[in-house]
């Protein structure tokens, strides 16, 4: 059913008029959600195994780390540059990683960076 037919059926239905094969907008809306709704599946509490990368469990421990630089660095006020400069990168590796492209840095390096906007808040 096209987007004309499917307004008009609810037109005909809400003014009490049986249209085609719906009587009523539910009977309607029953019909597009049977046939428009896609399966929803339950995930796991990691989104990466959810999508199938190899490297899920690395994947979500990067993304925690990466959460944590950007909530201190937000809690401490600090602005891009000075964010960056604490950190020893360029304000443009900065917003990349914090714009979630951190495949490349070892987790070993962003708890390095983490630990870094501690030290430097004491």
């Amino acid at each position: 059913m096209g987007r004309k037919e499917t307004e008009e059926a609810i037109a005909d239905s809400r003014a009490g008029r049986v249209s085609g094969r719906f009587a009523t907008v539910g009977e309607l809306l029953a019909d597009l959600n049977a046939d428009d709704t896609p399966a929803i599946h339950e995930g796991s509490t990691n989104v990466y195994a959810d999508l199938g990368y190899p490297d899920a469990a690395e994947m979500q421990a990067k993304a925690r780390l990466v959460t944590k630089i950007s909530q201190t660095i937000r809690a401490r006020q600090l602005s891009n540059d000075q964010a960056a400069t604490a950190l020893g990168l360029t304000p443009a590796a900065l917003r990349e990683l914090l714009a979630g492209r951190f495949r490349a840095h070892p987790v070993d390096d962003l708890e390095r960076l983490a630990s870094v906007l501690d030290e430097a808040r004491r």
